[in-house]
């Protein structure tokens, strides 16, 4: 690494501490705060948070090609480093290792997340390395859902249950494999089964498993 992308990696990840403190100061108690943004304790997360930004500047020609731009103006990334907070604090409380984090914390961060962005990505929901969220508003991922790495979705997308009211607290809401992408205002429902490298085109319906390199269009 050169030391001019070794400066501008601390200059991104000194960003994205500034735009987290900032979630937490409104979010957390004081207490709260100080545990978290005292000591590094929020070292992996960042990290996390700076590889979706990176991964979305490589791929996002409009900001060309700058992580601060998106960090600073885009509209969507809030929802993702809102969505990392979040479930970072809710998998450190649901061990243990923080038992003294108010519990609501992780709610009251995806809400800020939802209000600024438009996006609604619940925190118990798990999405791997590198998600991007583009265009984001009205987009909509449930508790259970599972999204691989390298994912790209753009914005009214609906990763739902099948239900409206009433579904049961059992896993319901899709499994997505890596590099997947979802255009515009697709919906997937219930528990099924999207493979890897799968193109789900805008306004598309899926209520069915998808194997693995398919392009589904309407």
């Amino acid at each position: 690494m050169t030391e001019e992308v070794a400066d501008n990696t601390r200059e991104i990840r000194n960003s994205i501490e500034a735009f987290s403190f900032a979630a937490l100061l409104e979010c957390a108690s004081r207490e709260d705060y100080i545990r978290l943004t005292h000591f590094g304790a929020l070292h992996d997360v960042v990290q996390q948070i700076s590889d979706d930004l990176i991964a979305f500047s490589n791929k996002d020609p409009a900001s060309k090609f700058d992580p601060h731009l998106i960090l600073r103006t885009y509209t969507s990334f809030p929802a993702v480093l809102h969505y990392r907070l979040a479930h970072w604090i809710d998998t450190q409380f649901c061990s243990g290792a923080a038992n003294l984090f108010d519990p609501s914390l992780p709610a009251f961060l995806s809400k800020r997340g939802k209000m600024i962005s438009g996006a609604e990505i619940h925190f118990k929901s798990k999405i791997g390395k590198r998600f991007i969220l583009d265009h984001g508003f009205g987009t909509v991922i449930g508790e259970t859902t599972t999204i691989g790495d390298d994912c790209y979705c753009l914005g009214g997308v609906v990763l739902g249950a099948r239900g409206i009211s009433g579904n049961t607290l059992e896993p319901r809401h899709p499994i997505i494999g890596n590099r997947v992408q979802i255009g515009s205002f697709a919906s997937v429902f219930g528990r099924v089964k999207i493979g890897d490298d799968v193109f789900i085109g805008p306004n598309c319906m899926i209520s069915e498993d998808i194997p693995s390199g398919a392009n589904i269009r309407i």
